[in-house]
């Protein structure tokens, strides 16, 4: 029974189950949020490990989107290993994308912890907060690095004669 004039809060629907392909791919963003937070828990209290909290929240917003994505790319194509369609493929590229920018900011979060653990007052670990912030709000939603597809390519080389 809540407070007096509290409305509950409806309970979450519990997240879709994926194939094993796309539940893959929120498995190792999820990994990485999971240690970039331990990561942030092992700081002492300061101005950095503040600083990290906050772009672990941004990082937990981030595996949310990575998680409907997902789920969008289930729902056009499951898949046990590999996707064929062009369109989940464009959306396994985005995830892939992601999963490398969340691995990197495990990596940056390690190297901001070691320098406060050598040095605290250390001078990089502001330059590096701040970039780890900028980036930590666009992983998911940074668009995937499209290659052009061979057709295209052929047609763009015949028309300016080079092939």
């Amino acid at each position: 029974m809540g407070h007096p004039g509290t409305v509950p809060r409806p309970k979450p629907e519990p997240p879709p189950i994926l194939s094993r392909y796309w539940r893959g791919h929120v498995r190792d963003c999820a990994s990485s949020v999971t240690r970039f937070h331990q990561i942030t828990v092992a700081l002492p209290t300061g101005p950095t490990r503040t600083w990290l909290a906050e772009i672990a929240r941004r990082l937990d917003t981030e595996l949310d989107a990575v998680r409907r994505l997902a789920t969008v790319g289930d729902s056009i194509e499951p898949a046990w290993f590999r996707v064929s369609g062009k369109l989940a493929k464009r959306i396994a590229r985005r995830l892939g994308a992601a999963r490398s920018a969340f691995a990197d900011a495990v990596s940056q979060a390690a190297e901001i912890a070691e320098q406060v653990a050598l040095d605290p007052a250390h001078s990089d670990v502001r330059a590096h907060l701040e970039v780890l912030s900028r980036q930590a709000s666009q992983l998911a939603f940074a668009p995937p690095r499209l290659e052009p597809e061979p057709e295209l390519q052929r047609r763009w080389r015949r028309r300016r004669g080079d092939g």
